[in-house]
């Protein structure tokens, strides 16, 4: 256990806390967490999809995440209410690792700042308590499954008269796409580049 954590204070990537602050763009400010857990001995990857009932982006697959309140005073304060609101997990037991470029949501006018994390203890078992109206369901996509080639796929999309290039990832039934793709991508790039591949233990797969 101490071993792990720490690979993840040698791993973080130093963020100045002036970069958690939401920008001076003109859409909304929100952010997400990229939870990564340990399940089986194999690093894990959490998404959530969306329920019905939300207002933007129903049924579609996310990281837990929502928009920033002033309460919040930061972006990673943010990230773990929401994580909190909408899986019942303690702030207190996960330990964030670094953050990721932000990405915007043409549809909903949101500029989301991801922020990587993980539960402070590896072995520790997070017992999830969805929100019901927010969450249609919980799963889980084993990381080195995402660095396979096979699960990407770039597309060229014409929306609002620009082109633009959309992110696929797929597992199984599940194809992640959007926003989440974006900063899944990012996420895995990172990866690719060096960045907690030896906390993961994916240095041989990359």
């Amino acid at each position: 256990m101490r071993e792990v954590e720490k690979k993840a204070q040698d791993s973080a990537i130093d963020v100045p806390q002036r970069d958690f602050k939401p920008s001076g763009t003109t859409r909304r400010p929100a952010a997400i967490l990229v939870l990564v857990r340990l399940l089986e001995g194999e690093p894990n990857v959490l998404f959530i999809r969306r329920s019905q009932k939300v207002r933007n982006h129903k049924g579609q697959i996310s990281f837990p995440g929502g928009s920033f309140d002033p309460e919040d005073v930061t972006l990673d304060v943010t990230a773990l209410r929401e994580a909190q609101e909408e899986l019942g997990i303690n702030p207190a037991d996960l330990k964030i690792l670094g953050v990721l470029p932000a990405a915007d949501t043409v549809v909903s006018n949101f500029m989301v700042h991801p922020f990587v994390a993980i539960p402070h203890n590896p072995a520790q078992v997070l017992n999830f308590i969805p929100d019901g109206y927010e969450v249609g369901e919980i799963f889980h996509v084993p990381l080195p499954e995402l660095l396979q080639p096979r699960a990407f796929t770039l597309e060229t999309w014409r929306i609002n008269g620009h082109s633009r290039q959309m992110v696929f990832y797929t597992y199984r039934n599940y194809v992640i796409w959007g926003a989440t793709a974006f900063i899944l991508h990012n996420f895995l790039g990172e990866i690719k580049q060096g960045h907690w591949q030896e906390l993961f233990e994916l240095d041989k797969l990359v």
